[in-house]
């Protein structure tokens, strides 16, 4: 089949792995809205399953996934044996799968690559030194800012470190304008809100033999009272702690913040398209006690029920080729995975994302990350809503969490 199969609403609507239509034995692929433009995306890769069909003679299926909900599907279609046979995952939902014996070892396709992938990608889809992902493109993201809002504020020199941050915050907010855009919702995560203030103030979330929680802590009540503080001095949104992301709507893209922490690419994008080049600024990492963001490598894994294993492994090595990766990291944005990186972009923009790679973290792997994150999030949200001082909201947040540990 050369066609792109756009994911059915339903589970028992989504075809399983099998023989295809001409035949010949197929192999199954869950790809998400890695290229946002959904033209270019299906065009892409249907380009992807004609070149690997042609070249191994086995139908491709490449089955096009939404984002929402993804955790859920892929359970249940890995309980029902109607899952993919590669799928793509993010390196803090690998560990899970490795515990549940869902996916298998891929190190012998990263290392026989034509290419080498940069290490702390390795790092990211590694557990227990085994590698359980092919690295496909690499994410990163970094400040952005508003240089006129801090001009009319008598800042010229915009903030690097927390500090900066907190002194900026009272003369902005005298003219109702915050300092940093932030949204504190439940459904947002906390790889693009508290996580990276946490690694900037020099925490991590779980302790380093992963049995207990690490972020009730100095460090993760500096980033957490780093915050609180900034609410108080009007130096967040009004509606920060129940705030929802969108990139159309966001403060600091309409000219209602004056800086966004950790803001992707398209968000920067869209900051400047929203008030203009002139005073859009994209910066390195905010520094806290060290320079941190959040960034992380994409990657193809292989399912141990995988009908067609040696197909399947055909396809990880043609995805992971560099014809594929850098049509795949041009039309997305990302990055390349690679350690023999390609010279610095022409594009500012990009220029200046590239640089903030050496910060880039991709969290604390573990088989529980998920679903720490989805306990932790309500406890932030009530610190910033006043119902609970930082100090109560992580001791609670790390009571609960180190519960679930404990249980694991």
């Amino acid at each position: 089949m050369r066609r792109v199969l756009v994911a059915a609403l339903v589970l028992a609507a989504l075809p399983s792995c099998g023989t295809g239509d001409s035949g010949r034995d197929a192999v199954t692929l869950w790809m998400y809205p890695v290229i946002e433009n959904q033209a270019l995306s299906e065009e892409f890769w249907r380009g992807v399953e004609t070149g690997f069909e042609d070249r191994y003679g086995v139908d491709l299926r490449v089955e096009l996934q939404p984002w929402k909900g993804r955790e859920e599907k892929l359970g249940a279609a890995l309980m029902s044996g109607s899952g993919p046979d590669v799928v793509l995952l993010q390196p803090d939902m690998i560990p899970q799968y490795v515990d549940q014996g869902a996916i298998q070892p891929v190190g012998d396709v990263v290392t026989g690559g034509e290419r080498t992938v940069r290490p702390a990608a390795v790092d990211a889809v590694s557990v227990r030194g085994q590698v359980y992902g092919v690295p496909l493109y690499q994410t990163v993201t970094t400040t952005v800012y508003n240089r006129k809002l801090f001009a009319e504020a008598g800042i010229t020199d915009l903030p690097r470190t927390w500090d900066e941050v907190r002194a900026a915050a009272p003369k902005l907010a005298a003219r109702g304008v915050p300092v940093l855009d932030y949204s504190g919702s439940t459904e947002v995560t906390l790889n693009l809100t508290f996580y990276p203030l946490l690694w900037q103030a020099g925490g991590t979330v779980f302790s380093e033999d992963g049995r207990r929680s690490a972020f009730h802590s100095p460090e993760g009540l500096a980033a957490l009272s780093f915050l609180v503080d900034l609410k108080n001095a009007g130096g967040l949104p009004e509606d920060a702690a129940t705030k929802r992301s969108g990139l159309a709507n966001e403060p600091v893209v309409t000219g209602g913040a004056a800086m966004a922490h950790a803001a992707t690419a398209a968000q920067a994008r869209s900051v400047i398209a929203g008030i203009g080049e002139a005073d859009a600024v994209v910066g390195a990492p905010l520094r806290g006690t060290v320079q941190a963001t959040f960034g992380m490598p994409g990657a193809a894994s292989l399912l141990r029920a995988a009908k067609n294993q040696e197909a399947a492994r055909h396809l990880l090595t043609y995805l992971a080729s560099p014809a594929v990766v850098e049509e795949l990291c041009a039309r997305s944005g990302y990055f390349e995975p690679w350690s023999d990186a390609a010279p610095a972009p022409a594009d500012p923009v990009d220029r200046t994302f590239a640089e903030a790679l050496p910060f880039a973290r991709s969290g604390d792997a573990h088989p529980q990350a998920r679903r720490v994150m989805k306990l932790l999030a309500p406890h932030l949200q009530a610190a910033l809503l006043g119902r609970a001082t930082p100090e109560q909201a992580l001791a609670s947040a790390a009571a609960e969490v180190d519960a679930l540990l404990g249980r694991g």
